[in-house]
């Protein structure tokens, strides 16, 4: 990984560390930062705050998002490059403490109009109760996930 004043690309996680599949985005994380470096690449853990993502967009022109996500089916992989017609709920003052990532990314969309904005994610069952790990059938993604992510980040590099 680069320092952060070099880094073109950055791989945001998204979720919660104590709620299951939720835990996704830090799982894939924690396993690029142990086995993969990746040239001009950041990594942060937005949490269960997405709306962080914004405060690390400066200078980058890539951001590649990593989540469990819901609606898709169970174990399904999926890569889609965000679109600006994605529909947000409106955004006001009284709830800004519950900006999700969709929201987030049309902000980010707004700020940096020509950030390419990745989303990468794994359907899962229903959220898991409190307390458990990762599922075992999202763990087994990871390998695959991050083939996916090192594939992404080397096509980028390449064109910027």
């Amino acid at each position: 990984m680069t320092d952060s004043h070099e880094a073109d690309i950055l791989i945001a996680g998204v979720g919660h560390p104590l709620m299951g599949d939720d835990a996704l985005g830090l799982e894939v994380l924690r396993k690029i930062e142990e086995d993969a470096m990746l040239p001009r690449t950041r990594l942060f853990y937005a949490g269960s705050a997405p709306v962080d993502i914004l405060g690390e967009l400066s200078g980058v022109k890539k951001l590649i998002v990593i989540d469990a996500l819901q609606g898709v089916p169970p174990g399904a992989i999926i890569k889609k490059h965000f679109s600006p017609t994605i529909p947000a709920r409106e955004i006001n003052e009284v709830e800004t403490h519950g900006i999700g990532l969709v929201q987030t990314l049309c902000l980010a969309r707004e700020l940096m109009p020509d950030i390419d904005i990745i989303i990468i994610g794994v359907g899962t069952e229903p959220m898991a109760t409190p307390g458990l790990p990762l599922s075992q059938s999202l763990h087994e993604q990871i390998p695959a996930l991050i083939r996916i992510i090192k594939d992404e980040v080397a096509v980028s590099l390449t064109r910027m």
